[in-house]
């Protein structure tokens, strides 16, 4: 039987919250838990407006996980 991996944290935890990219994954879930909802919206937004906003929202995160933040980078630095 294969012994599980454990798993890693990245080296900045600390300064996850100003990660874009778990902002925007946060966004995203925000987004589709509002979409459940979306009944109780009828009338006053579009149907697919919450879907597509959660979906730029999921596509944002992807891209901004890759992009270097030099926010972080510099409180590494120090």
């Amino acid at each position: 039987m294969k012994r599980a991996k454990r798993l890693k944290l990245i080296d900045n935890v600390p300064a996850c919250h100003r990660l874009w990219s778990l902002r925007f994954a946060i966004l995203a879930a925000l987004l589709g838990a509002a979409e459940l909802a979306l009944p109780l919206w009828r009338g006053v937004v579009p149907e697919s407006t919450f879907a597509a906003l959660s979906t730029i929202c999921a596509m944002l995160a992807a891209v901004s996980r890759v992009i270097k933040q030099e926010s972080l980078t510099k409180d590494q630095e120090q």
